[in-house]
């Protein structure tokens, strides 16, 4: 597993930075939010208000100063079909032109099982690396027998996509783009996923890990990987500790850019003060060996 990388300049290496959630958006739908949002509900919870949006040289300008090697981007779980292909166009364009350091994680049309595939089809032999995030409650499917009403899950894992699904925890405070998604969810569909899914849950998993506890549940997740997008808008510094210790190979940096700066984030992981070669798996190394 590869942790560290060298400066070609000085010749100093530096270790291995991978954000494995990131989100942009076309310069025109961000000129665009206002009227999107009258038009997208859940596009308007999230976004309707003054909350930050970035293009792809905001996040490569913001990867320079914090030392992201690598960042997975994500778009938006649209409900209207022609924002997915405008949104994936841009990520597309944005992943071929980085020179390796942007990856492409496209969003799909999810309650409609037909839309899904064309767009998967379209975008075949793209610089794709994954699918989502996606957004249950905002586009109108439910996660848990996702696998059942759509060929989605199959569809990526015939791909070797990872797949990323918004999930949230079921207790605690109110915030703009809590849902109904949670462990419970998350255990209905790890229980029967297709084989060799990859399957990314952002938030730590919204609590699901404490269940990897049970031998049924922990025989199922050798594919899952939890991210720490937005940590520290739910949990104390205590989090990274104990998801260390219920999946440590199997735990993903995330900024949830741009929500947060990747900067800061990173400050956090720092301040805990995870043993070396744990930390250094964390913020980068597992995601390098799972293909991000």
């Amino acid at each position: 597993m590869v942790n560290a990388r060298q400066t070609p300049s000085t010749g100093q290496v530096r270790p291995l930075i991978i954000d494995a959630h990131t989100h942009i958006f076309p310069p025109t739908v961000i000129a665009d939010r206002a009227a999107l949002a009258e038009r997208e509900p859940w596009f308007a919870t999230l976004y309707g208000g003054r909350a930050r949006m970035a293009d792809v040289d905001s996040l490569l300008t913001e990867m320079d100063r914090a030392g992201v090697e690598r960042s997975l981007c994500y778009g938006f779980g649209w409900r209207d079909r022609a924002m997915h292909r405008r949104c994936n166009e841009y990520l597309i364009e944005s992943a071929a032109a980085s020179g390796g350091r942007i990856r492409a994680g496209i969003s799909v049309p999810a309650a409609d099982a037909d839309a899904t595939i064309a767009e998967l089809e379209y975008w075949r032999g793209a610089p794709v690396v994954a699918v989502g995030e996606l957004y249950a409650e905002g586009q109108g499917f439910d996660f848990a027998s996702l696998h059942r009403a759509s060929p989605l899950p199959q569809a990526c894992a015939d791909r070797n996509l990872i797949l990323c699904v918004h999930v949230t925890e079921p207790a605690g405070h109110s915030y703009p783009g809590k849902d109904s998604t949670g462990p419970r969810q998350i255990a209905e569909f790890v229980a029967d996923m297709p084989d060799g899914l990859r399957l990314q849950l952002p938030h730590w998993g919204a609590g699901f890990g404490i269940f990897e506890s049970m031998p049924e549940v922990r025989a199922r997740t050798g594919s899952v990987r939890y991210d720490c997008a937005a940590s520290h808008l739910l949990y104390d510094d205590s989090i990274y500790d104990l998801m260390a210790r219920i999946a440590p190979g199997r735990i993903l940096f995330g900024s949830d850019y741009p929500l947060t700066s990747q900067r800061r984030m990173l400050q956090r992981v720092r301040r805990v003060g995870l043993a070396p070669g744990l930390q250094a798996n964390f913020l980068g190394g597992n995601a390098d060996g799972w293909g991000i």
